[in-house]
């Protein structure tokens, strides 16, 4: 009797770790390009590259601060690179900031059910360019 007890709680304890290791978030570095964005700036995208396979990305999870993805694919190593339309980006940021220093974090999910993120610090400016 008492090995039953010990063998079910071991497998407990195993179904536990195991879900704690799956909830577990990754750590990703990132880069967003451009690493300065101006608000009158009239682009088509900002562009983030991301240290994560791309194959191991659900790409309909992926965000920038909640905004949602346009496009994603892999870089030439492989890893993830995804597309955020740039006036969804500037009215977030004129929404939360003066222009500054931003963090800002990528999110999503990963085939196997783990969330991942990365944050990269841009600088936010307000120049028209006309001179």
């Amino acid at each position: 009797m008492r090995m039953r007890v010990v063998s079910i709680v071991s497998v407990l304890a195993l179904v536990v770790l195991a879900s704690a290791a799956k909830a577990e978030e990754r750590i990703v570095p990132i880069y967003v390009s451009p690493s300065t964005i101006n608000l009158q700036w009239k682009g088509e995208s900002v562009t983030v590259h991301a240290e994560i396979p791309y194959s191991q990305v659900v790409s309909a999870t992926v965000t920038l601060d909640g905004i949602p993805v346009k496009a994603t694919f892999a870089d030439n190593r492989g890893d993830l690179v995804a597309k955020f339309g740039v006036d969804d980006v500037k009215t977030f940021l004129q929404n939360i900031v003066k222009p500054s220093m931003v963090r800002l974090t990528l999110a999503g999910e990963t085939t196997d059910g783990r969330a991942f993120s990365g944050t990269d610090l841009v600088k936010v400016i307000d120049v028209s360019g006309k001179k």
